[in-house]
């Protein structure tokens, strides 16, 4: 009797492999050290954008009361902690604010990176609740996407740690472990949360946006291009002039929404899908100028949804186009040599 014949028949079944898959082999790593990247970069941006003015933005005599700061921890009102919330003091706010700026790059960078993600999200949620009137709604996604990459391999490309690694002679984890299956399920739980979060995202968003009566009428874009807060002057006018490109936007951005949950089911789809949700975002970071941030932290959150595969694909396809490019060059050079 060979080896088959005598394995239970419910190890067979399609669940019982695919469960298997899930605990030896961990996807769409690439994806995950990108969102990393990306969700980092954001956080060092929130750091250094308002650098010179920290003190009057998260200082403890800042713009925003010390008194609020401590009604809203007690409260809860705003957030559960802060740690700028420890001591009024000027060094404690240097300390905890430059903390935070390193822990974000090492992050970003991907050293320790479990810890990093650790710290990072403590410090980062402790800065955004000293001032809490100047956040977009993309610090609450970061937040959760932090949370979940705390149980995401993402520090196994494109990290330090992997490159301290590569230097290092131990032998490769052995997939049959109890540790590595429990650490590869736990990944796929943490993308899974992040791909559902988005999900979640645009359903409920698309869903608030079709009771409204400017959506259903294709006029919403026009009013918030018109907000102060939002406009970009110069930019944001060269579409709310276009009645009829105001419409298209607004309809495509509510059937967009909607339909992206579902359309990602089907794995064909998912890269035009997320190249698609990019250029989305880039425009409202460039139409909308103060949601800057959001964009990018709902860009760092799509690109877990794409699998290695996708990433090889595009990188052959960029490695064509530049193969192409410099035959091309070449072949332009050698005609206007031979023409001399």
């Amino acid at each position: 009797m060979n080896e088959r014949s005598v394995r239970s028949p419910r190890l067979s079944t399609p669940l019982w492999r695919g469960l298997s898959a899930l605990t030896e082999h961990r996807r769409a790593l690439l994806g995950a050290a990108l969102t990393r990247i990306c969700l980092g970069a954001v956080g060092v941006y929130c750091y250094l954008r308002e650098y010179g003015h920290r003190g009057y933005l998260w200082g403890p005599d800042g713009v925003w009361p010390w008194d609020n700061l401590m009604e809203s921890v007690r409260t809860g009102s705003y957030g559960a902690y802060s740690l700028y919330a420890v001591s009024r003091s000027e060094w404690w706010f240097e300390l905890v604010f430059h903390l935070g700026a390193l822990f974000a790059i090492l992050f970003t960078l991907g050293w320790r990176t479990r810890l990093m993600t650790v710290l990072h999200g403590l410090f980062i949620f402790s800065l955004q609740q000293r001032n809490p009137a100047i956040l977009d709604g993309g610090d609450n996604l970061a937040h959760l996407l932090l949370i979940y990459l705390v149980f995401v391999d993402s520090g196994r490309r494109l990290s330090l740690d992997n490159w301290f690694r590569s230097r290092k002679t131990k032998p490769a984890p052995n997939p049959e472990s109890l540790r590595h299956r429990l650490g590869s399920l736990l990944h796929h739980a943490g993308l899974f949360a992040v791909i559902a979060q988005i999900c979640i995202v645009y359903l409920v968003s698309g869903m608030y946006k079709v009771q409204g009566p400017q959506w259903q009428d294709g006029s919403a874009l026009y009013y918030v291009l018109r907000l102060d807060e939002f406009a970009w002057p110069g930019v944001s006018s060269l579409v709310y002039q276009h009645a009829f490109l105001v419409a298209l936007i607004t309809y495509a951005t509510v059937f967009f929404q909607l339909a992206f949950p579902f359309l990602l089911v089907h794995r064909p789809l998912r890269l035009p899908l997320v190249a698609t949700s990019i250029l989305f975002h880039l425009g409202i970071g460039v139409l909308m100028s103060g949601l800057l941030p959001f964009s990018l932290v709902m860009i760092a959150a799509e690109l877990v949804v794409m699998g290695d595969d996708h990433y090889r694909t595009i990188v052959a396809g960029v490695r064509g186009v530049l193969a192409r490019a410099g035959a091309w060059s070449a072949r332009r050079v050698e005609r206007t040599a031979g023409q001399r």
